[in-house]
C-alpha cells in the first residue's frame, strides 16, 4: 500500500512538472521581443497624399507601339506638351521590356513658386493605379538638403503629372523620386540633386528628363531652333542650355546637368523621334512647340 501511494505520489510529480514546464515556455515566448516582420509589397506604403493625374492624360493618348530603343538605356528626354503624349508612350512601352525598379523623374516648375528644387511624397493616381514614391530616397535627399517636399506643386505640375499615367500603365509597380527644378536654380545643385538620386536608386534606376523644346514659333522658326539645340545634345555641350530662352527649352538647368552627367558616364545618345505641334496635328499653328524624345544608353 505504501509502495503504490509513493507511485502515486511520483506520477503526480511529473505530471505537475510538465505543466510547469509548459507554463515557462509559454511566459518566456511572450517575453521573448519579437523581430521586425519583413517588409512585403502587400504592406501599406507611405505616402502623404494621393493627387489625381488622371486629368492630365487622356486614355486614348496613352497607347503607342514601342519605338525602337537602343539596349542598356540609362536616361531618356520625353516630353510633356499634350499632342506629344503619344511620343513619350513609345519610351516607356519599350521601356516595358526590361522594366526599371526606379524612376527619377526631372522636371521643370513651370509655376516658379516654393522650393528651387521641389520633390513630393504623394502618390500619384490615374487610370491603371498609383505611382508609388521612394520614400526613401527623398528623406535622403531632404535630409541633405538637396530637394525639399512641397507637395502642393505637383497638384497641378503637367510636366510630372502627364507622364505618371503611363508610368503605371508600361511600368507598373515602378516607385518614382519627382524632382522639379526652377529655372533660378543654380547647375551645380542641379547636378548634385540628380546624381544623387541616381546613386541611391542603384544600377536598376531610370532618369527620366521631362523636356519640352522650342516655344512660341512658327512651325520653320521651331525647327530651326531644334536643330540647333538637337546639336548641343548631341556634343553633350552642358554650357549652351544655361543660357537658352524658352524658344530653346523650357528646362535649361534640367537639360544641362543631364547632358553632363551622361557625358561623364560615357553615355551615348540616339534621337528616337522629334516633331512640334503643327507637325503633331496637321496644321499650321502660330506658336508651336518642339518635341523630342532622345534615349542615352551604355556601351
Amino acid at each position: 500500500m505504501r509502495m503504490q501511494r509513493c507511485k502515486t505520489h511520483l506520477r503526480c510529480i511529473g505530471r505537475n512538472a510538465k505543466c510547469l514546464g509548459l507554463l515557462l515556455l509559454v511566459f518566456l515566448c511572450a517575453c521573448t521581443a519579437k523581430p521586425d516582420p519583413t517588409p512585403t509589397e502587400t504592406q501599406a506604403p507611405f505616402y502623404s497624399k494621393i493627387i489625381n493625374t488622371a486629368k492630365f492624360a487622356p486614355v486614348g493618348d496613352l497607347d503607342a507601339p514601342a519605338a525602337d530603343m537602343p539596349e542598356n538605356v540609362r536616361a531618356v528626354i520625353v516630353p510633356h506638351g499634350g499632342e506629344a503624349l503619344p511620343m513619350a508612350a513609345a519610351i516607356f512601352a519599350a521601356l516595358a521590356e526590361n522594366p526599371p525598379s526606379t524612376v527619377i523623374l526631372i522636371a521643370p516648375n513651370h509655376e516658379a513658386m516654393g522650393p528651387k528644387i521641389a520633390t513630393t511624397y504623394a502618390a500619384f493616381a490615374n487610370y491603371d493605379g498609383l505611382v508609388l514614391p521612394e520614400e526613401s530616397i527623398l528623406r535622403a535627399l531632404e535630409g541633405r538638403g538637396l530637394a525639399q517636399a512641397a507637395d502642393a506643386l505637383f497638384e497641378d505640375e503637367h510636366s510630372v503629372g502627364i507622364l505618371m499615367p503611363l508610368l503605371a500603365r508600361y511600368l507598373p509597380g515602378v516607385r518614382a523620386v519627382p524632382l522639379i527644378f526652377q529655372k533660378g536654380v543654380s547647375f551645380n545643385a542641379a547636378k548634385q540633386a540628380i546624381d544623387t538620386a541616381v546613386a541611391l536608386a542603384g544600377p536598376g534606376s531610370l532618369l527620366v528628363a521631362s523636356i519640352d523644346f522650342s516655344h512660341g514659333l512658327s512651325s520653320r522658326e521651331e525647327q530651326i531652333r531644334r536643330a540647333q539645340i538637337l546639336e548641343c545634345i548631341k556634343a553633350y555641350d552642358a554650357a549652351v542650355p544655361l543660357d537658352l530662352d524658352s524658344t530653346y527649352v523650357d528646362a535649361p538647368v534640367v537639360l544641362a546637368a543631364l547632358l553632363q552627367r551622361c557625358k561623364e558616364n560615357a553615355c551615348a545618345m540616339e534621337l528616337i523621334a522629334q516633331a512640334n505641334t503643327s507637325e503633331l496635328l496637321g496644321w499650321e499653328v502660330p506658336a508651336a512647340t518642339g518635341y523630342m524624345t532622345i534615349a542615352f544608353y551604355g556601351q
